[in-house]
């Protein structure tokens, strides 16, 4: 079962908490599969990980790359606000639009 989620690719967010607490950045890639629900940030949560050989001119080693976190350990930042917020959601005409729960302006 896939879950949906108000957050998306290219959003800007700040991490609430882990290593990289206060840390932010925008999402690479988000993971929907099976209810796990995780996010890539560029530039946070880098990991130092094991890479295999693949060709004669590939560089094996230690490669750092960066590790997925959990969706609720992420917040959204408001671009009026300027920092992390909750999502709500608003009928603008026809379309259903996201918008910051502090200040009411869509994100």
């Amino acid at each position: 079962m896939e879950h949906k989620y108000s957050i998306r690719r290219d959003d800007n967010v700040e991490i609430l908490a882990g290593k990289d607490k206060g840390k932010r950045g925008t999402i690479v890639r988000v993971f929907e599969k099976k209810g796990k629900g995780r996010v890539i940030v560029s530039g946070c949560n880098i990991v130092k990980k094991a890479m295999k050989r693949r060709s004669q001119q590939d560089a094996g080693g230690i490669a750092e790359v960066e590790a997925p976190l959990d969706i609720s350990n992420v917040g959204i930042v408001c671009k009026k606000c300027g920092r992390p917020v909750r999502i709500g959601y608003k009928l603008d005409g026809d379309k259903k639009v996201r918008v910051c729960r502090k200040c009411g302006e869509t994100l």
